[in-house]
């Protein structure tokens, strides 16, 4: 690998921890009402609006996703679950340990 892709790698590789860190310091923030008036000092304002309040209040709106799944068939392949088996000999090599169950005593 040459060094121009190995410091591209590592470059995105810390964009994604400091965007991760973002996003969890925002989650923290929404759920810890005295964390977010330490960052927001008008956080207890009604007018106040930012990330971590409209993510509290679920006013998060996140665009449509569309899921690409694979065509399903619609009759099952059964073929190879099928398995033939030949009725077994019963075994009489072992001692009689008991008789049977009464019915009437």
């Amino acid at each position: 690998m040459d060094p121009s892709g190995l410091n591209q790698s590592r470059g995105r590789q810390l964009r994604g921890v400091v965007l991760l860190g973002l996003f969890l310091s925002v989650m923290a923030m929404a759920t810890s009402a005295t964390l977010h008036k330490v960052v927001h000092s008008s956080a207890d304002q009604p007018d106040h609006s930012c990330a971590a309040t409209m993510l509290a209040s679920g006013q998060v709106e996140t665009a449509p996703s569309v899921a690409a799944l694979p065509a399903i068939p619609l009759i099952p392949v059964i073929v190879g679950l099928v398995e033939v088996s030949s009725p077994t000999v019963a075994c009489f090599n072992l001692p009689l340990s008991r008789g049977p169950p009464a019915l009437l005593l």
